[in-house]
């Protein structure tokens, strides 16, 4: 398989995986808390408002998980396991590392320094959300893109 389809592959991959985590959160945000969506934080952070903070928020994670998509892919080609089902637990992985970090970003640093006061406390089952967020990006991204490699 072309690294141009990989890419391509990748990017289309990671576009619906962080709109299936997107879709995760917001679930939770509306059933939990309101300080647990993920989207609306993301972009009041750089707002300093929640108003269009879902716009802003909303493009950043999705020009972000393009980036990822293709990163987790890139890496799955490398490790010949750009097939199904090894894609899958591949995405899982992936996820489960980068939700760590991303986690232990938003409670320890993101959070201190969110410019809405509501958003200044991150508490250890956000971050656990964020976690799961971030496995079921990997893991849609990997199931998806595994089964379309199968027909490359």
């Amino acid at each position: 398989m072309s690294y141009l389809i990989i890419i391509i592959l990748g990017g289309v991959c990671g576009l619906i995986g962080s709109f299936a985590m997107n879709l995760f959160m917001r679930t939770v945000s509306h059933a939990y808390s309101q300080r647990v969506d993920m989207v609306i934080a993301l972009g009041s952070f750089f707002t300093g408002t929640v108003d269009r903070a879902a716009i802003l928020g909303t493009l950043i994670h999705s020009v972000a998980g393009i980036v990822f998509g293709v990163l987790y892919f890139l890496l799955m080609n490398a490790m010949h396991s750009l097939s199904f089902p090894s894609a899958v637990f591949l995405g899982l992985g992936f996820g489960f590392f980068h939700g760590l970090i991303m986690s232990y970003c938003l409670m320890f640093i993101a959070s201190e320094r969110h410019p809405i006061e509501t958003y200044r406390k991150a508490t250890l089952e956000q971050g656990l959300l964020h976690l799961v967020g971030h496995m079921i990006f990997g893991g849609v991204a990997g199931f998806i893109g595994g089964l379309l490699a199968l027909g490359l």
